[in-house]
């Protein structure tokens, strides 16, 4: 198999188990532009933990300057993997205090978290996921 098709290696989650949506082929792009896919999705999910976790302490400090601009850095970083549903959430809930609770920020993590746990699972032929 082709190492710059990521899209037919990668093989859903079980239905049963929450999933977040994303488009492959972001990744197929990464790997044709010569990034090292495994690294990258390891130093991704690395920063999105950090970030991820961050978003769970300010959650409790609503009124936060900072809260806004984690949210749309974390947009960004989803919007890397192809994950557009997820993106648009946060970037919406980025520029729009009123969806800025603790209960959609706890939801956005969650939402988070499960496309970081797909990533990982994640296999193609040229990706080492024993680390």
């Amino acid at each position: 198999m082709d190492k710059t098709n990521f899209s037919r290696a990668f093989e859903p989650i079980e239905p049963s188990e929450p999933s977040e949506p994303f488009d492959p082929l972001y990744l197929d792009a990464l790997v044709k532009e010569g990034i090292d896919l495994d690294a990258f999705l390891n130093g991704w999910c690395r920063a999105m933990r950090d970030d991820l976790g961050r978003l769970g302490d300010l959650r409790c400090e609503l009124e936060s300057a900072q809260l806004p601009a984690l949210l749309h850095r974390v947009s960004g970083a989803v919007g890397l993997v192809g994950a557009q549903h997820l993106m648009h959430a946060l970037r919406h809930a980025s520029t729009s205090p009123s969806e800025r609770n603790a209960g959609s920020i706890d939801a956005l993590i969650a939402r988070g978290q499960i496309l970081i746990a797909q990533l990982e699972a994640a296999s193609y032929p040229h990706r080492n996921t024993s680390s």
